[in-house]
């Protein structure tokens, strides 16, 4: 894990700092290491950052050159496959310097050019300046797990792990896009290629870009698909399921340094802490964060599956709120982020730094195979979108109707259309969708330039979800794997352990067991209105039934209480601060300020997205 940026003029560079200020502002990315590269002609400049995870020694320093061809790579991330790669290259006559895996990235794309991506397994960020072609390749993983951002004006071209850097270059557009600023109001965070800044853009997943004298070019390389299903057997498919799980997680406990595990106490990480302890042998160290209200403490969970998993575990309680943190944290994220679990994730992260430098984690299982309750449909329900799609019924007006309606008393039909009735996976855009309509989003921003934006991206998505799948479960996979999840979650998880030098290592976003997942046929997946099945079978071997099959609880905060106390006076000066709030509706944002304050509980949910804002306001100072 590092971070890397860099900077491609049409002419060669003036200002030889402007890469020096960028390396600087994710220097706690990779604290371990910095270097940087100048083209022969002076017009590429690259940088890193280094986190030395494998091969610490020298060797291992980047940015990293091909001494036949003149290539020069700067890479973030981890290859786990690269131990294979790196045999197939050296039977064919390569001979390595090091033992890292961006090396092997060089060779790749000596011997297969841009088509090296498909080798690929991990999770990556990077760019080659191809030093004859005159190029610059850039390319990110397949679900997101790692950053790019990047920024093209008349002067040329600039990219950067982080947004906060990248805004702060001179070629930067800083102007605010309101139309982000839409998106995060509906969704709390700011979905690719968008950015909040005009002038910055973030390179989805799964996809590639080419800079050259002819311009730049975005390609996707991967695509999903779970129309092509297997056949097979409850107990072939998990004893599949758990070999595949296995492998994945064997292959992220390679390091050349200490690995642990982030435990919440929930069935994902639980099952990775269970292989992980199998493989190992030494006790696995865990780690986990808790609190004092019960609504939201897991602890108790952690601790009884790190007892019977034998783990060196170390809990920590979170009971406030570190408020000198908050400035930090928005500045990290370099644009809105409303995602509350970010501050227990910062926690948590920082205490396992105090131990280990890679941690695994249970991210993406509700993703893999539909954990979340907008799942958990019945069976009928099921067999009934699996018809609609087939008929490929004209369902999306009427939905597009009732996402428009006032919360009450339409929320109920709504529910019903979407859920039962119409489009049962347009859950996985409604999930901030009962108060923070087209219209609530209107009186907030006083902009009707941005009506239907949202409206029109909500139905692009959802046509190439059911174009990629057979019913609603897999439609509403398909759609988390490609926004909520690289969006929102895999965004907190990068931003929270790279702020303080810790990789972040997630076994089930493994490509090779997602795609053996989604052939997977729907009943592994939902059974009964019981959503990840098959994952729940595989806990049973290793856990008691009462801890697999209990009510899921998500990771969050005591939002509510947090907010009256002792955030309390922090969210009343930021949100009556006109500065803070620009370019909203301070009556409609003090309106619902006024009803939080009065006891209304619900409102807390709404005016965390809105402290956030102000908060990045405040300390991120954009530019209208």
């Amino acid at each position: 894990m590092c971070g890397i940026a860099g900077i491609v003029g049409k002419r060669p560079l003036e200002d030889r700092d402007a890469l020096a200020r960028l390396v600087d502002g994710i220097v706690h990315r990779g604290p371990d290491d910095r270097g940087d590269y100048l083209s022969p002609d002076g017009c590429c400049a690259l940088g890193h950052t280094r986190l030395a995870i494998l091969d610490l020694s020298a060797a291992g320093h980047q940015p990293m050159r091909d001494e036949e061809t003149g290539n020069a790579i700067v890479f973030n991330g981890e290859i786990y496959n690269f131990a294979a790669l790196r045999a197939d290259c050296e039977a064919d006559g390569f001979v390595f310097r090091s033992h890292s895996d961006t090396e092997v990235i060089l060779a790749l794309y000596r011997r297969h050019g841009v088509d090296c991506l498909r080798h690929l397994r991990g999770m990556f960020a990077f760019a080659i300046w191809d030093e004859r072609r005159q190029r610059l390749f850039f390319a990110r993983d397949r679900l997101g797990k790692k950053p790019f951002h990047y920024a093209e004006s008349r002067q040329g071209f600039a990219f950067c792990s982080e947004i906060d850097p990248l805004a702060r270059h001179a070629w930067t557009d800083r102007a605010l896009d309101r139309q982000a600023l839409d998106f995060y109001l509906h969704l709390q965070y700011v979905p690719a290629p968008l950015c909040i800044y005009r002038g910055i853009r973030k390179l989805p997943p799964a996809h590639y870009g080419l800079l050259d004298a002819s311009g730049l070019r975005i390609a996707p390389y991967w695509s999903l698909d779970y129309r092509d299903k297997v056949e097979m057997g409850e107990t072939e498919a998990l004893d599949a399921f758990e070999a595949k799980l296995a492998e994945a997680v064997k292959l992220r406990m390679v390091a050349d340094v200490p690995v642990g595990a982030l435990l919440s106490g929930g069935v994902d990480s639980s099952v990775i802490v269970a292989l992980m302890a199998k493989q190992s042998a030494a006790p696995v160290r865990t780690f986990s964060i808790g609190f004092r209200e019960s609504g939201v403490d897991e602890s108790a969970y952690a601790w009884q599956a790190a007892k019977l998993c034998g783990t060196a575990h170390r809990p920590h309680e979170l009971d406030t709120p570190d408020m000198a943190m908050l400035p930090m944290l928005v500045r990290r994220y370099g644009e809105p982020y409303g995602d509350a679990s970010a501050l227990p994730s910062f926690t948590v992260c920082a205490v396992a730094r105090e131990e280990v430098k890679v941690v695994m984690n249970g991210d993406g299982g509700d993703e893999l195979l539909g954990g979340y309750p907008r799942y958990s449909l019945p069976d009928t329900t099921v067999r009934l979108s699996g018809y609609l799609h087939r008929r490929r019924l004209p369902l999306l007006e009427p939905v597009n109707w009732l996402e428009t309606q006032a919360p009450f008393p339409f929320k109920k039909i709504r529910r019903l259309a979407l859920h039962h009735l119409l489009l049962p996976e347009a859950g996985s855009f409604t999930m901030y969708g009962d108060r923070r309509n087209e219209a609530a989003r209107r009186n907030l921003l006083r902009d009707d330039s941005l009506k239907g934006r949202i409206t029109q991206w909500r139905t692009r998505w959802l046509e190439q979800a059911r174009a990629a799948s057979g019913n609603a479960v897999d439609s509403m996979l398909w759609l988390d794997n490609h926004t909520y999840l690289p969006g929102d979650l895999l965004v907190k998880m990068d931003i929270a352990s790279m702020h303080c030098g810790l990789e972040a290592r997630s076994p089930l976003l493994d490509h090779e067991l997602i795609e053996f997942c989604a052939k997977l046929p729907v009943s592994f997946k939902v059974r009964n209105g019981t959503g990840k099945y098959l994952l729940k079978k595989l806990a049973e071997r290793y856990y008691p039934a009462d801890f697999v099959h209990r009510p899921k609880m998500g990771f969050g905060i005591p939002m509510v209480s947090w907010l009256r106390k002792p955030l309390g006076g922090m969210l009343v000066d930021v949100l009556r601060d006109p500065a803070c709030m620009a370019p909203l509706n301070l009556a409609e944002i003090e309106a619902h300020l006024r009803r939080f304050i009065a006891g209304q509980d619900d409102e807390a949910a709404l005016l965390w997205p809105l402290f956030m804002y102000g908060l990045w306001r405040r300390h991120g100072a954009p530019s209208d």
